[in-house]
């Protein structure tokens, strides 16, 4: 097997795998990094998955501006939009368009926010994944898509190597790296290596969470197959194809009659995100393979619904993603669990507020089924922060996570799982790899405040201070 040597290997590149690359490579440009990504281009959920826009919501001091600024200067990639419909039992479904007056830093905030004004981004996929690329081949990242990481070695306190296989039929080959960064969605490298992981509700006990059940439980977060229309001159419904037909698709329609969040493309098509399509503990106890095929199938019933009861019979489906939007699957147990009331005391009051790296307030939000107590969890009154630790598992010291799997309890996660954040966490991440190597240190002896500095994290709370006017 032939051996690739590497400085920083990236595993994932979606949000948090982008955010890690780019901000590694920036800060560190002597350094090697190698990326790997299973899909055939960059964004994970939020461009294959078909999850095309950024919830309302603080980015923190970013690189989500940058794509922005730089997607703005391409005809029809990207808009702020604001919803022009809500969502009602009659009616189940929330659209958001395009409006060309809302300013970017109007998408920047969800807490204490009434929803007529929450703002969210808009994007065409293949465009943002392309910039991505751009980005980090300007930056000088080695990319490789199609790859998947399949074994790893490791000694002691170390991850040594990792065995990764292209799915284009070469031959596999061991890469060799000094720091590993798990960008992977369940944290799959960090589970491969054997680190603590965990998965559902955790109990009341556990963490002392206020709305945790009393005891745990299997249940996630529910999943989405995302879908794409686009505008027809006529009326009309497009044939429902025969898997749709199913007794056990229809009766699950009727069953659930889930709501749809609909966003507008700038070129006037529409992304449907059906909330949601599959259980959570329903999707994981299949193979992917067959819950993407029992999830297509419900999405084009679900659509036939759509077109034949609620006015979208000018629009004909257009694409299916390829990629399922997971919310949630297996998460690591790091050195710091961020928890439900880390979440809710906000910036200046969680634990470890002097270590926050990234930051979050859209609300604490669960699709599915669940059993925490009371009937929503709900929206948070200002941001918190994402610690350091939470990055960081107890059981290897050179090796980093950034992802939704990252050190979340299943409530926290229910937060922190959004784009931007990610993207946040990731750049953190890069950054702590770049000092890593520059300084000869692992993770956890990398100073929390020169990374915190490198981001401009104190200048923005101070801004988070202002705009939410919160009592120091």
């Amino acid at each position: 097997m032939n051996t690739y040597e590497t400085d920083i290997l990236i595993v994932g590149g979606g949000s948090g795998g982008f955010g890690a690359a780019i901000r590694a490579a920036r800060h560190n440009p002597d350094a090697k990094i190698l990326l790997i990504d299973t899909m055939s281009k960059l964004g994970g959920t939020s461009t294959v998955g078909g999850v095309n826009n950024w919830e309302p919501g603080i980015g923190g001091p970013g690189v989500h501006y940058e794509l922005y600024e730089r997607l703005s200067q391409q005809p029809n990639a990207i808009g702020v939009g604001k919803t022009v419909h809500f969502y009602k039992p009659e009616e189940p479904y929330g659209l958001s368009v395009i409006d060309p007056d809302c300013p970017y830093e109007s998408s920047l905030r969800r807490s204490a926010l009434p929803r007529d004004q929450w703002r969210r981004v808009h994007f065409e996929p293949d465009l943002m994944a392309d910039l991505m690329l751009t980005m980090l081949t300007e930056a000088g990242v080695d990319v490789r898509l199609r790859s998947r990481f399949k074994d790893v070695r490791v000694e002691g306190r170390r991850i040594v190597s990792v065995v990764v296989q292209p799915l284009d039929g070469g031959e596999a080959y061991e890469v060799r790296s000094k720091l590993y960064v798990d960008c992977s969605g369940g944290c799959h490298l960090a589970g491969a290596a054997e680190c603590q992981m965990a998965f559902g509700e955790e109990a009341y006990d556990l963490y002392e969470e206020p709305s945790a059940p009393d005891t745990p439980a299997p249940i996630v977060n529910g999943t989405t197959q995302v879908f794409r229309a686009s505008r027809a001159e006529t009326a009309g419904v497009d044939p429902l194809p025969e898997e749709a037909q199913s007794p056990d698709v229809q009766a699950w329609l009727a069953a659930n009659n889930p709501g749809t969040a609909i966003t507008e493309y700038p070129n006037g098509d529409l992304c449907l995100n059906v909330l949601p399509t599959m259980q959570g503990k329903e999707f994981h106890s299949m193979s992917y393979e067959e819950a993407q095929r029992v999830g297509q199938a419900r999405v084009y019933a679900h659509w036939h619904r759509m077109q034949t009861q609620y006015g979208f019979d000018h629009y004909r489906f257009h694409s299916m993603f390829p990629l399922v939007g997971i919310r949630e699957s297996h998460r690591l147990v790091g050195r710091f669990v961020l928890r439900e009331q880390d979440v809710r005391a906000g910036i200046l009051h969680q634990e470890h507020a002097d270590e926050v790296i990234a930051f979050g307030d859209h609300a604490l939000d669960t699709h599915g089924e669940r059993r925490v107590k009371g009937p929503k969890l709900g929206e948070l009154e200002q941001p918190y922060g994402v610690p350091y630790e939470c990055l960081l598992p107890q059981e290897y010291d050179n090796m980093i996570t950034a992802s939704r799997g990252s050190s979340f309890s299943h409530i926290g996660a229910s937060s922190c799982r959004l784009s931007r954040t990610m993207m946040g966490m990731g750049e953190a991440a890069g950054v702590a790899s770049a000092l890593a190597l520059q300084q000869n240190k692992l993770y956890p002896d990398v100073s929390v405040a020169e990374i915190r500095d490198i981001l401009e994290i104190p200048a923005f709370i101070e801004k988070i201070i202002r705009e939410w006017e919160l009592e120091t």
